[in-house]
């Protein structure tokens, strides 16, 4: 009688342990990884705040300026004092605004602005793009789409902002809407695009999770529908 062959054991290698020195340079890459977006987030609010005070506190006259009975009683300056004036002086402007006495104040200030040349054209544009994003409505810049832009078979994520208004609208016949395609990693910058809404395609993310996307080049995604992806493809 033959005799059954029974193959081999095989053989486990132990997994091998990272070195010393690959441990320690991961554990390096992890702190810089989770301290970097606090240290970023930590020094723009600083030096927003900073950028602030030096700008309101520098027009108030040493006596009015509560730094200097601080730095007289405590030794030092009070950050965010001049953000704090500034926030109680806007809302001081806007309540002033909104009764006769104070429209009527603007509307004249407003009248001699128009007289100034270039300077009229400076201000009654920006005052235009401030008014018309205080009166958007919700649903600006909330979807988040996918336009096949700067070629047919190249998409780019952008941001619906309105339906299509203005001169545009007597040449382009259609349902066509505003997109702003931002530039990575400066979403500050970009372009506006004018594209009918049935050549684009919404996507389910947030405003938050479009603007992570763009800025980290792609890197930073929607992790729960990758999952979801992930788990279709098991399927």
């Amino acid at each position: 009688m033959t005799e059954l062959q029974s193959d081999p054991p095989e053989i486990v290698e132990p997994t091998k342990k990272p070195g010393l020195l690959r441990s320690m340079r991961n554990s390096f890459f992890t702190g810089v990884i989770i301290a970097l977006p606090i240290g970023a987030t930590i020094w723009l609010i600083t030096s927003f705040v900073r950028f602030v005070d030096n700008s309101v506190l520098k027009n108030i006259p040493p006596e009015l300026n509560p730094n200097t009975y601080a730095n007289k009683f405590l030794g030092f300056d009070i950050p965010g004092i001049g953000l704090v004036i500034a926030v109680v002086a806007l809302f001081i402007l806007g309540v002033l605004a909104s009764n006769i006495i104070g429209t009527s104040i603007i509307k004249f200030g407003e009248r001699l602005l128009s007289r100034v040349p270039f300077v009229s054209n400076i201000y009654n544009g920006l005052k235009q793009i401030v008014s018309t994003v205080a009166q958007s409505d919700e649903q600006n810049f909330k979807e988040v789409c996918l336009v096949e832009y700067p070629r047919p078979g190249l998409w780019a994520i952008g941001f619906v902002t309105s339906k299509l208004k203005g001169a545009p609208v007597k040449h382009l016949k259609g349902d066509y809407v505003s997109i702003f395609v931002p530039t990575t990693p400066n979403p500050t910058s970009g372009f506006l695009l004018f594209s009918k809404r049935e050549d684009i395609k919404i996507l389910d993310m947030t405003p938050e999770e479009g603007a992570k996307m763009i800025i980290s080049g792609g890197i930073v995604a929607n992790e729960e529908e990758a999952k979801k992806l992930e788990n279709k493809k098991k399927r």
